[in-house]
């Protein structure tokens, strides 16, 4: 699972991807699963909502979120670089920010 406090999408094989239904009347949030490395499992989830896009990525891959960037759509955006701490916490440090 890539993960970060509050933020979460199962990491799966590439071809194991599922149909889903959705509710019309939910708040708009896409998200996209990306296996940029090519080793067959997805390890970046992209999402679009109305704020802008994030996008986190499972760099070690261990499961758990690594870099998370948000863009908003003013065109900032801020980078983080996520740890976890021995007793399974995570903590970010803003690696970098600008606009674009």
């Amino acid at each position: 699972m890539i993960a970060v406090d509050g933020f979460a999408a199962e990491v799966v094989p590439t071809d194991d991807v599922a149909q889903h239904e959705f509710d019309a009347d939910a708040p708009v949030v896409a998200a996209d699963l990306l296996d940029l490395d090519g080793d067959g499992h997805y390890e970046t989830t992209v999402r679009h909502t109305d704020a802008g896009i994030t996008v986190a990525t499972d760099v070690d891959g261990d499961g758990v979120t690594d870099k998370f960037t948000a863009f908003g759509r003013d065109g900032h955006y801020r980078s983080w670089e996520i740890f976890r701490e021995a007793n399974g916490i995570g903590r970010g440090e803003m690696s970098e920010s600008g606009e674009l």
